[in-house]
Parts: structure tokens; C-alpha cells; sequence
């Protein structure tokens, strides 16, 4: 099964007061700790959409196509609808956000596993029936992707069809926390 993965690193972080994929989390940019370990895994192709330059440049050696949002203000699911037109011959598409630098390498390959064993459409990480990222949809829903709007991404989607969701537990919360203050970001590192 073809899957491409889509890392989501367009945001403006607006309630970080700069830019908070390039702040230091274990001894690196944030962004860098979801890259390092998707990089482990066999996708299909690997797309980042970004309106960060200097993201766009410290990935030039990484077998990952860098796509820039221009347009960051139209929201999430402009990113989501470059990453996907990025490559529309993929069999699913796996959405990541670069801002959960805790997440495991173990859980997305077991969210991947579980995606393809299930013959769901969709697959996500759920924490205590919270859903969660990196999500899952085949391209059956490529359409309800494509035509989402504004702020709202593919959680939208998966609502309207519970029965076709694959939900993966996970134990441990904080792989789902995702980082949008620099008093959360505080809290993560002296916990």
C-alpha cells in the first residue's frame, strides 16, 4: 500500500510569540523530533508543507519534498490540500503535525499496521476517546479532504463517519500533547 505522509509545519504559532517549531526540545528544533523518526519509516513519499524558510532549508539533504504555504492565513486545510496535491496518486494519506515532538516512533508504526489490517478508511491515535494525530484516510475521502475550509482539518471528516475509524489507544498522553505556548512548552521539558 502506497502512503504518503503529509508533515503539517505551516502554522503561525500566533499564541507562541514566534516561531515554536524552531524552539529547542531535547536538543533540537521542535520539528526535527517528528521528523527524525518518520524518516525511519518506509512511506511512499515523505511531504512537509511549511512557510518557514528555515525549515525549507535544513531539509534539503532529507529525502522529503518540502512544499511552501504562502497562504498560511487560509489555515489547516490549505496545508492539507497542498500536501495532497503534492502527489494525488497515493493509495492513503497520513497527516502529521510537527508540534508534538513526543510522540513515538512505536505508535505511528502500529497506527500504520493497524490502518492497514482494519480495511477502514481511516486511522488515528486516541488518547482516554480523545482523537488524536497523526490520522489516516485512504483515498476514498481524498475529495472530503480536498474540500475542507478555513481552520478545520480531517477531524471534521472522521466524525461524520465513526464506523469507518480505526481508533488506535495509547497509554501515555503526552505523545498526543501538542505544543502552543512557551509556558506548555515550560511545563513538557521540567515535568
Amino acid at each position: 500500500m502506497k502512503i504518503n505522509l503529509i508533515l503539517l509545519a505551516a502554522g503561525n504559532s500566533s499564541r507562541f510569540q514566534g516561531n515554536k517549531l524552531l524552539a529547542t526540545v531535547s536538543n533540537k528544533p521542535m520539528y526535527m523530533n517528528v521528523v527524525e523518526k518518520i524518516l525511519k519509516i518506509n512511506f511512499n513519499k515523505i511531504i512537509l508543507v511549511t512557510q518557514y524558510e528555515e525549515i525549507v532549508e535544513a531539509l534539503l539533504k532529507q529525502t522529503i519534498e518540502v512544499i511552501m504555504n504562502k497562504n498560511s492565513e487560509l489555515g489547516i486545510s490549505h496545508s492539507i490540500r497542498l500536501g495532497i496535491e503534492g502527489d494525488m496518486e497515493a493509495d492513503a494519506y497520513m497527516f502529521m503535525v510537527c508540534d508534538q515532538p513526543f510522540i513515538s516512533l512505536s505508535s505511528i508504526e502500529i497506527l500504520i499496521d493497524r490502518f492497514i489490517k482494519s480495511n477502514k478508511g481511516m486511522a488515528c491515535l486516541e488518547y482516554e476517546d480523545n482523537l488524536g494525530n497523526p490520522t489516516i484516510f485512504s483515498k476514498k475521502y481524498i475529495n472530503d479532504l480536498l474540500s475542507l475550509k478555513g481552520d478545520v482539518g480531517g477531524k471534521s471528516i472522521m466524525k461524520k463517519h465513526l464506523d469507518d475509524l480505526e481508533r488506535v489507544r495509547i497509554m501515555n498522553e503526552i505523545e498526543l500533547m501538542d505544543i502552543d505556548t512557551r509556558e506548555e512548552l515550560k511545563n513538557f521539558l521540567y515535568r
